[in-house]
């Protein structure tokens, strides 16, 4: 009977969730997802697959084969593109691209430095009226580029090998050596290359090792893996270190950056924020991945977090956690949407993209995100339909819909999705019943397209992929087959098309019997 009809609505919305039972996650937040790879929740709402990385900067010169050690957007400096790479002769590791000749330069190292060992090239951007980029590995002297000439810190007072640099109230701070894990070193005031004690330099030993450092308005964090620490104070008359924490750390030492007005970290447990209270002077330390805390558990067992890189895309609201193993999944994190209930973020896992290090920041006005890979070449992020040369694969999935009632069955007849395209796409459809009861027949996968929808102006180009006529509706209708008490929909893409949005989706249904 056609009264018997009814309507399922789902907004998308919500993000990967993994920590919830069936019946609370399909009846409290049928828009979210059970598995989701390659979407990112979308400003505008839904979920939308992720757009590509192309090759704009070529191959980074250096010895065949070897990974890039370390990469930096600097718009304060140069053309803001730089890359650290193995040289394939002499000690010449390090380059910045060229815009106007498009090509990698490769300026003259002083000091004779080696890449024998580097495992990392990390970059700290200061600017005490001249911009320069500080480099540090852990094997090498700290290291300056200032446009035009690349120089090593080989003050007394300065250590060796550090591996991780920061700068805080006007000071250069090192730490990282593996002959001193314990201690923080800092320069003198505005003057990266002068360590002595009598021009307000000094050294610190934290009572750990010290995995990370990263100033936050004004005070620098000391992160370890069990402990953290905190500095407060402009010069060496004032400098005080005190406790956070005794008994959390950080797992991973490129796993820590500066979102949403909070520094966020890589814990044992998942990503936790430092950020003030109401109460003066206390810290909160809360996980912020309470929805997805058996990946981050799996992370802890299975990945190696030493190649982890982290990185945030502030025009999007969103951090990207890689590993540097393409088949490994990494993370996608977005703030919560306006409109949806609570605080917190919603995430999305990555795969296809290998990273040996990455990095974000502005040139003049534009946001740039680039990685470096395990081959040599350096990519822009947020660019094309393809991952390099490949096509990329997306998953959506949403957690099993009951509507109202768990144990009813009901006869599925059709499905609505609402798409904004970008382009034409097509993405095959799976039904699956009864929490994929294997005895349950499923039907074969559907398809759906985007042909004839309209694309919107700002969003797509004048090419052969584009449509700029015919229907503009965002529905697409799907007739559907088969009955069960629940029902779960899979979206999925592997192509080189553009990318699309799903925004909400509506079943229609009718009630049947109980079994």
């Amino acid at each position: 009977m056609p009264d018997n009809i009814r309507s399922f609505l789902a907004p998308c919305q919500g993000g990967l969730i993994n920590n919830l039972d069936y019946l609370t996650q399909g009846g409290g937040a049928p828009g979210s997802a059970i598995r989701m790879i390659n979407y990112e929740p979308a400003l505008e709402g839904g979920y939308r697959r992720i757009s590509g990385f192309s090759t704009d900067y070529g191959t980074v010169p250096g010895e065949a084969e070897a990974p890039v050690l370390g990469v930096a957007v600097f718009g304060s400096l140069n053309d803001g593109i730089f890359a650290c790479r193995k040289p394939a002769a002499g000690n010449d590791y390090f380059h910045y691209w060229n815009a106007t000749t498009e090509a990698w330069v490769t300026p003259s190292t002083a000091g004779t430095p080696t890449m024998t060992g580097v495992t990392k090239v990390r970059f700290v951007k200061v600017n005490w009226g001249v911009a320069k980029l500080i480099m540090v590995d852990g094997i090498n002297p700290a290291a300056v580029w200032n446009g035009t000439t690349y120089s090593q810190i080989t003050h007394t007072n300065a250590p060796s090998a550090p591996k991780y640099a920061e700068e805080f109230s006007s000071h250069l701070f090192l730490a990282g050596d593996p002959s001193e894990a314990n201690l923080l070193y800092f320069s003198s005031p505005l003057d990266e290359t002068d360590f002595s004690p009598a021009a307000g330099g000094g050294v610190i030993n934290v009572g750990f090792e010290i995995k990370a450092i990263k100033a936050f308005r004004d005070q620098l964090y000391i992160f370890g893996t069990s402990r953290i620490k905190r500095l407060i104070g402009n010069n060496i008359a004032n400098f005080v270190v005190s406790d956070v924490t005794k008994n959390l750390g950080c797992v991973s030492s490129d796993a820590v950056v500066e979102f949403n007005g909070d520094l966020i970290f890589l814990g044992p447990d998942g990503i936790r924020p430092i950020s003030a209270t109401d109460r003066i002077g206390d810290i909160e330390l809360g996980t912020l991945s309470k929805p997805i805390q058996p990946i981050f558990e799996a992370y802890t067992r299975n990945e190696d977090l030493d190649t982890i890189s982290l990185l945030v895309l502030n025009n999007k609201s969103q951090f990207r956690l890689f590993f540097a193993n393409s088949e490994s999944l990494g993370i996608i994190g977005s703030i919560r949407r306006a409109g949806e209930a609570g605080r917190g973020f919603e995430y999305s896992q990555l795969v296809g993209i290998e990273v040996s290090c990455a990095d974000s920041g502005y040139i003049d006005t534009e946001e740039f995100v680039i990685h470096g890979d395990s081959g040599g070449k350096v990519h822009r992020q947020e660019s094309g339909n393809t991952f390099g040369e490949n096509p990329i694969f997306s998953l959506y999935q949403t957690p099993y819909l009951y509507m109202d009632d768990p144990i009813l069955r009901k006869v599925y007849y059709d499905l609505h999705t609402y798409l904004k395209s970008e382009g034409e796409v097509q993405i095959l459809l799976g039904i699956e019943y009864n929490y994929g009861d294997s005895d349950i027949l499923r039907p074969v996968d559907y398809s759906i397209t985007t042909t004839g929808a309209a694309t919107f102006y700002g969003t797509g180009t004048y090419d052969t992929t584009d449509i700029f006529d015919g229907n503009p509706t965002p529905v697409r209708k799907t007739n559907i087959q088969g009955s069960g008490d629940s029902m779960s929909i899979t979206y999925v893409t592997l192509n080189d098309q553009p990318s699309h949005t799903i925004q909400s989706f509506v079943v229609s249904y009718s009630l049947a019997d109980r079994r």
